[in-house]
């Protein structure tokens, strides 16, 4: 209970930062504009569908409900939450940066910039490699294990590993740093996937992982 406590207490007060606060809200809203973009777009070309009023007869008006009923719900509650995801690439290097600012005691480090891209190659590279561990893991389950629990942990451990490994890249080439063991990227994905998991924090979990990855390194080395 101790080390939760010291968790929230340590890197959950960094998401206040006012540059931080201003990249989440700036992020959400921006994939709130996309998703009534794309809405709007939807509504706009509705009526050139009429057509099928004609072949479908009565059941026309009840697949429009479905349609729409699906639209709503899959743009609003599926769809802007992968798009934040990848909003937030695009100001990795002014999070890492923030966190540097608010957590070093030296504040002299010269830091390397990062492409805007960066941070959503990672995010790219993130889903690849998650969708090829779950391929693994199939083929695991089929030939190798039967035991269920196994899977998902050999799943779980995967994907921490590599979500740490790539989020570390990035963070590592601004501070100059080499990229630690696989035991410590092993050990803070694991911290940073559950995180991921959790409802409602993990609306945030990519600048949280941002956030405690940089902090361990800038309290490991001294940073």
């Amino acid at each position: 209970m101790s080390k939760i406590k010291k968790f929230f207490s340590e890197y959950f007060p960094v998401l206040k930062n006012r540059t931080i606060l201003k990249i989440i809200i700036l992020s959400f809203f921006l994939s709130f504009l996309l998703v009534g973009i794309i809405f709007y777009y939807l509504w706009n070309i509705a009526p050139s569908l009429t057509w099928i009023h004609i072949i479908l007869g009565n059941y026309y008006y009840d697949l429009v409900k479905v349609f729409w009923d699906f639209i709503i719900f899959s743009f609003l509650i599926f769809l802007i939450l992968p798009l934040f995801y990848i909003i937030v690439g695009f100001f990795l290097d002014s999070i890492v940066e923030a966190v540097y600012l608010t957590l070093s005691k030296k504040k002299i480090l010269k830091l390397n910039s990062l492409s805007y891209f960066s941070g959503i190659i990672v995010s790219i590279k993130i889903l690849l490699y998650t969708s090829f561990i779950f391929l693994f893991v199939i083929l695991l389950k089929v030939f190798f294990i039967s035991n269920n629990y196994l899977i998902l942990v050999i799943q779980f451990l995967l994907s921490s590993f590599m979500i740490c490994k790539e989020y570390s890249n990035l963070i590592c080439f601004k501070f100059s740093i080499r990229n630690p063991n696989v035991i410590s990227n092993l050990k803070n994905g694991i911290i940073c996937n559950i995180l991921f998991s959790i409802p409602i924090v993990g609306f945030v979990a990519p600048v949280l992982t941002t956030i405690i990855i940089t902090a361990v390194y800038i309290k490991e080395k001294n940073l």
